[in-house]
């Protein structure tokens, strides 16, 4: 089973040295693509773009992908150079087939994906990994740690409950970091650099999702344990060998994957739409006395029950933190007291008074806190569950505990206004 896997992703999605990527997947990874013109010459194609990521420059690749069909054996095609306001490609040679208006072409294929690739094993490899599973050579040394990303999960999105990331939150996590973690900020890369890692690191994630998801295929009957059963019960093993080859040349496994890889380009499509960003229906309630009294009954309300993960007082110290949680996965409770993210990781509730929120601590990053949870975490979405404004009440209160005068030994202070609908009680 795991040969089939290994060999099956690599035929897919390549290596980190040999990447591959087919034009479906919603990624960016060309320089640009293409349509040919009328007046196409030898040397000289008229193109309008259709998208641009990167500047056409001497040298890059330019392949036909629809089209006029150019001999497999023939020498590559390049640019020699791009004049922008006539929308004139010079080529270093002339093709080995005429070239017709319409044809479709790439040029500098994956150059964005090699370009991040390189970034990423200067800036990002040391703690995620060369694979993007987040035990690079740094990670065992960090007490929070890196991000894994083959799970298709980012924590903090803009986009709705249970829509995956867009990329410009991996944009904004690149350049702010994330706040009381160990990911710095990179402000300092240039534009182009920043988004070839980005779209590296949503390739990675595809890529281990793919991985993932086919494991998952298997597991119920070649895992180790499954074929432990299966012997047990009396199957020898040859014929459960025997079983998975007429499965895999039948193509019964490939149909399963590749049902399964076009749910996995669907969702990552659909994130990266307008629709899918969490956007307010009403603007922000103002900041006076009387919303944050009401985003504090809120905030002790027993439906929303925020204090079961984040305490009284906003600590951080809530009775989840030291109750037996159950696993988001496997439904089974936890070995050890607390609660755990996704990935396995033991995880505290945010200490609300520091003020320092790893997801972002502008309002509307609050806001989509409250509105959709964090993802890969039991920090549930509200959205649902209360009115345009509550959510700015709580989010005014919460942006406000930092600053909140207390005076010791008086207890938390009775509440009078109105409690907001039933919600879960796990928050992070």
């Amino acid at each position: 089973m795991d040969e089939y896997v290994r060999t099956s992703i690599d035929q897919k999605f390549g290596i980190p040295n040999d990447i591959r990527v087919w034009d479906r997947l919603p990624l960016r990874p060309h320089a640009a693509t293409a349509v040919v013109g009328e007046g196409a010459q030898d040397k000289i194609l008229p193109l309008t773009l259709v998208e641009q990521h990167r500047d056409l420059v001497n040298g890059q690749e330019v392949v036909w992908v629809a089209g006029t069909s150019m001999p497999q054996d023939s020498a590559k095609v390049k640019a020699e150079s791009w004049n922008a306001e006539a929308n004139l490609l010079k080529l270093s040679a002339a093709p080995p087939a005429p070239p017709k208006t319409g044809d479709r072409v790439v040029v500098g294929p994956g150059a964005v994906l090699v370009h991040g690739r390189a970034l990423y094993a200067e800036h990002c490899q040391h703690c995620h990994g060369v694979g993007g599973d987040g035990k690079g050579p740094t990670a065992p040394y960090l007490n929070i740690r890196p991000r894994d990303y083959r799970k298709g999960l980012f924590k903090f999105t803009s986009t709705k409950e249970g829509l995956k990331a867009h990329r410009d939150d991996l944009g904004r996590i690149v350049e702010e970091g994330i706040p009381g973690t160990y990911m710095p900020s990179f402000k300092l890369l240039k534009k182009n650099e920043s988004q070839a890692i980005i779209e590296y690191v949503l390739y990675l994630s595809m890529r281990g999702e793919t991985e993932y998801a086919l494991y998952n295929i298997l597991a119920g009957d070649y895992s180790n344990d499954s074929i432990a059963t299966r012997v047990k019960d009396g199957e020898t093993e040859d014929k459960i060998v025997s079983e998975f080859v007429t499965r895999v040349k039948e193509g019964e496994i490939d149909d399963d994957a590749s049902s399964m890889l076009e749910k996995m380009i669907g969702d990552w499509t659909t994130a990266q739409t307008p629709e899918a960003i969490i956007v307010p229906k009403e603007k922000r309630y103002a900041s006076d006395a009387a919303s944050i009294e009401r985003g504090r009954a809120l905030y002790l309300s027993n439906n929303l029950n925020c204090v079961a993960c984040h305490g009284d007082s906003g600590l951080g110290d809530g009775i989840q933190t030291y109750s037996i949680t159950v696993n988001t996965e496997t439904q089974k409770p936890n070995l050890e007291p607390g609660l755990y993210d996704t990935w396995g990781n033991k995880i505290k509730p945010r200490n609300l008074r520091l003020g320092m929120f790893r997801g972002g601590r502008r309002p509307i990053d609050v806001y989509a806190r409250i509105e959709a949870g964090i993802k890969g975490t039991p920090m549930p979405a509200f959205g649902g569950k209360m009115t345009e404004q509550q959510k700015w009440d709580l989010v005014n209160y919460i942006l406000e505990l930092p600053h909140e005068a207390r005076t010791p030994g008086t207890g938390v202070a009775p509440v009078t206004a109105n409690a907001a609908p039933a919600a879960p009680a796990a928050a992070h």
